[in-house]
């Protein structure tokens, strides 16, 4: 049987239009590790909406427009000596306003602006850099 606890998360795709209208993606880097897509856990009560915009404000400083969602992703993380599930939903999420800062509380040591290829090369997980494709799929949809 297994004993694992749940973690419930949302991430983003964080995206804006440059000044040719072409797509940047937004990626960070945390302290001691590689660049990944901002993320965090549900508060207790919390909606996945509020999480979300809590979350990207506290990791970058920036706000934005929750799109659609792109998929949830399960794996398991051992914590302290405990097995734990988490399950991360990922959104994409359109940049509106803000400035990037980066959080010191969340140890972000880096962020930047990259095109959909450069940002796939950066990526080193696997579940990452198809969380990307998708989300490069959605936004290529004429509805968006």
């Amino acid at each position: 049987m297994d004993k694992s606890v749940a973690i419930f998360a949302v991430g983003a795709v964080m995206y804006r239009l440059d000044e040719r209208g072409q797509i940047n993606i937004l990626l960070i880097k945390k302290l001691g590790g590689y660049w990944t897509l901002p993320k965090g856990k549900l508060i207790p009560g919390e909606s996945e909406s509020d999480a979300l915009a809590r979350e990207v404000t506290e990791e970058t400083g920036l706000t934005g427009e929750i799109g659609p969602p792109i998929c949830s992703v399960n794996y398991k993380i051992v914590k302290k000596g405990q097995t734990l599930r988490k399950q991360v939903t990922y959104y994409l999420f359109r940049i509106a306003g803000g400035e990037l800062q980066l959080s010191e509380d969340e140890q972000i040591i880096k962020a930047g602006w990259f095109s959909p290829q450069a940002a796939q090369r950066r990526l080193r997980r696997g579940r990452l850099r198809v969380i990307l494709r998708r989300a490069c799929t959605l936004l290529s949809s004429p509805s968006l």
